[in-house]
Formats: structure tokens, C-alpha cells, sequence
């Protein structure tokens, strides 16, 4: 099924919220599918995955923390892409200036990369984002680098590096937009999206949102 970015973006959004994102975190996870969905990755897919692997898991479990060997990892499992994204923009400058940022037992690692695009924008320089058989360069007009079609779109991965790019990349990767959404993906996105529908009750029935008189 062939979406608009408006739709997708949406659906993600909602998908993410009902799979116990907060609303901040919902909105950043719409963006980011928006993003690889424009840049030729498929987004929809990714998140599916993602809220898939989240499923069940409190915040706390997600919540990032940084290790003794100075690597960001989750307080358990696998680390949410969708959590250390806030913090790649929030090291910017670190990175501009020459730092490298490591993350550990990585979900779905290709949602980094909205993320990776945004703080080299800010900083005004690119930005290599890098795993296991992919290296991505990004702050250009187009996502550069290389990877195999199998290594982006892994499940997980056991490190991730992000550093300041020394030389643009070759060639670019995936150059025209990929908005063609599976029943399946779609599916599961609309099951996650269903949970943010308040369940029939006698008040809701009576008017949703109706206020009590102690109001």
C-alpha cells in the first residue's frame, strides 16, 4: 500500500503511543519513520519491529545508562533507538568537536538514524553512523555510505559508533523514497495504534470526555 509521508508519519506516531511511548516519545518516533520512509528505508517496517521487541517493557527497563567502559546501553535488553536518539542531538557539539559516541546492544539500529541526520544539522557537519557490515554518512543532501540490504535492517546489534565523518562518503544509499507499506507491517502498526482508543464505558458511551459534576 503506497502512503502518503502524512500517513505514515501519523500512524507511527499513534503506533508508538500505543506501544507505551510517552506522547514525546510518539512524536519523535513519527518523525523518525517519516524520515527513513523519505530517504528510501522502510520506516513503517522498522517501528513494527521495534514495538514488537518493546512490547511489555516498563521505562525503566529502556532507560539509558552509561557504562564504567563510557558505553550508553539500557538498563536491561536491548537498548530503544527512539530513547538514545534524544541523546545523540543533545551531543552535537561533542561530536562536531571530535568525540565519538558508542551505544550497546543496539534494537533496530537503523532509527538512529534521523537522529544522527538532525545532529549533524545542528552542528553543521556529517555524521558517520556505523554497526556491523554498515557505515552511513549523514548531513548531506542525501544519506551516503554502504550496507547491505540484510545489515540495515538487522534487529539488533552488539555496538554502534557515531564520530564526526572526516570525508563524505561514496555514493549514496537508498536515493528515492520507499512509502509502499505492507498489509502486515500495516496491521501490526494499526494494532499497536487501537491500544490508544479509550475502551467502552457507559460514560464513554454517553459522551466521550464528558466531565463529572464534582468536576
Amino acid at each position: 500500500m503506497i502512503c502518503s509521508l502524512n500517513e505514515i508519519e501519523a500512524l507511527a506516531r499513534k503506533a508508538a503511543r500505543g506501544g507505551g511511548m510517552s506522547w514525546g516519545l510518539a512524536e519523535e518516533a513519527g518523525k523518525a519513520v517519516r524520515w527513513l520512509s523519505d530517504n528510501g528505508f522502510p520506516g513503517p517496517s522498522l517501528l513494527a519491529e521495534l514495538l514488537r521487541q518493546n512490547d511489555g517493557k516498563t521505562y525503566s527497563e529502556l532507560a539509558v545508562q552509561q557504562g564504567n567502559d563510557g558505553v550508553l546501553r539500557a538498563q536491561s535488553g536491548l537498548l530503544c533507538p527512539i530513547i538514545a536518539g534524544a541523546l545523540i542531538c543533545d551531543q552535537a557539539d561533542d561530536l562536531k568537536g571530535g568525540a565519538e559516541l558508542r551505544l550497546g546492544n543496539v534494537a533496530v539500529p537503523l532509527l538512529l538514524a534521523p537522529f544522527a541526520s538532525e545532529a549533524a544539522r545542528s552542528a553543521g557537519v556529517s555524521i558517520a553512523l556505523e554497526w556491523s557490515g554498515v557505515k552511513l554518512n549523514l548531513g548531506g543532501a542525501a544519506p551516503g555510505g554502504e550496507g547491505a540490504e540484510a545489515a540495515l535492517r538487522v534487529a539488533s546489534t552488539e555496538t554502534v559508533t557515531l564520530s564526526r565523518a572526516i570525508r563524505p562518503a561514496d555514493g549514496t544509499v537508498r536515493p528515492c523514497s520507499d512509502r509502499d507499506v505492507s498489509s502486515e507491517t500495516m496491521q501490526s502498526l494499526e494494532n499497536y495504534a487501537q491500544r490508544t482508543y479509550a475502551p467502552a464505558t457507559a460514560e464513554s458511551r454517553a459522551g466521550a470526555g464528558a466531565g463529572q459534576e464534582s468536576d
